[in-house]
C-alpha cells in the first residue's frame, strides 16, 4: 500500500495527465483515503511549524517587553506563564483547519461540479470530487512550509484544471472556466462583504459624536 501511495504522489506531481487518466478507475473510498493520509501528514507538520512560529513570536515579544523597563520586565515575567497557552491555541487552530479540510473537500467538490455541469461535463459528481482530492497533492505536501505554501496552492490549482479536463472529458478552456468562475464569484463575495463591514464601521464612527 505504501508503494502504491508513493507512486500516486509521484504521478500527480510529475505526470499529472496520466495520473488523472489512471485515477478514473479508482473508487471514491480510495481517493478519500489518499487525501486523508496526506491531510494527516500536512496537519502534523503544520502543527509543528505553527507552534514553533507562535512561540518564536511570543518569545520575541517578551524580550521587547523586558527591555522596555522595570514595568515591562515585570509584565514579561507574568506573560511567560502563558507560553503553554500559545502552543495550545496554535494546535487548536491547526486541528480546526484539519476538520475544515476533511469535510470541506466535499463542499468544494460540489461547488466545482455545479460549473462542470453548466459547462458540459457529464462524468458525474464522484469524478469531480476525486479530482479535487487528488489535485490537493502539492498543497498538502508544501502548504505547511511558510512562503513555499503559495507555490503548493498554485500548483494544486493547475492540477485541478488539468484534472477536470481529463476526468470530465472537457476542453482546457472549459476546465479553466470551471475553476476560475467560482473563484471570481467568491472573490466578489469577499469584496462585497468587506464593503458592507466598512460601511457599517463608518456609520458607527459617524454616530459616535451623537452618542457621546
Amino acid at each position: 500500500m505504501t508503494t502504491s501511495f508513493v507512486d500516486k504522489v509521484k504521478g500527480f506531481l510529475m505526470a499529472p495527465t496520466k495520473a488523472f487518466q489512471d485515477s478514473r478507475v479508482d473508487t471514491l473510498s480510495e481517493a478519500f483515503r489518499y487525501y486523508f493520509v496526506l491531510l494527516v501528514i500536512f496537519s502534523i507538520l503544520y502543527a509543528i511549524v505553527s507552534a514553533a512560529v507562535g512561540m518564536a513570536a511570543f518569545t520575541a515579544m517578551l524580550g521587547q517587553l523586558a527591555a522596555s523597563g522595570a514595568m515591562g520586565e515585570t509584565l514579561a515575567g507574568v506573560l511567560q506563564n502563558f507560553s503553554g497557552f500559545v502552543v495550545a491555541v496554535s494546535l487548536f487552530f491547526v486541528y480546526l483547519l484539519f476538520l475544515l479540510m476533511l469535510f470541506g473537500v466535499f463542499v468544494e467538490g460540489f461547488m466545482y461540479h455545479v460549473f462542470v455541469l453548466l459547462l458540459g461535463g457529464e462524468k458525474g459528481f464522484i469524478a469531480t470530487l476525486k479530482t479535487v482530492m487528488y489535485a490537493s497533492t502539492p498543497w498538502l505536501l508544501l502548504g505547511w512550509i511558510p512562503y513555499v505554501s503559495a507555490i503548493g496552492a498554485l500548483w494544486s490549482l493547475i492540477l485541478l484544471i488539468l484534472g477536470i479536463k481529463e476526468t470530465q472529458d472537457m476542453t482546457l478552456g472549459s476546465a479553466l472556466l470551471v475553476i476560475l468562475v467560482p473563484l471570481v464569484l467568491v472573490l466578489i463575495l469577499v469584496l462585497l462583504g468587506a464593503a458592507v463591514i466598512a460601511a457599517l464601521v463608518s456609520g458607527f464612527v459617524e454616530m459616535m459624536p451623537f452618542i457621546a
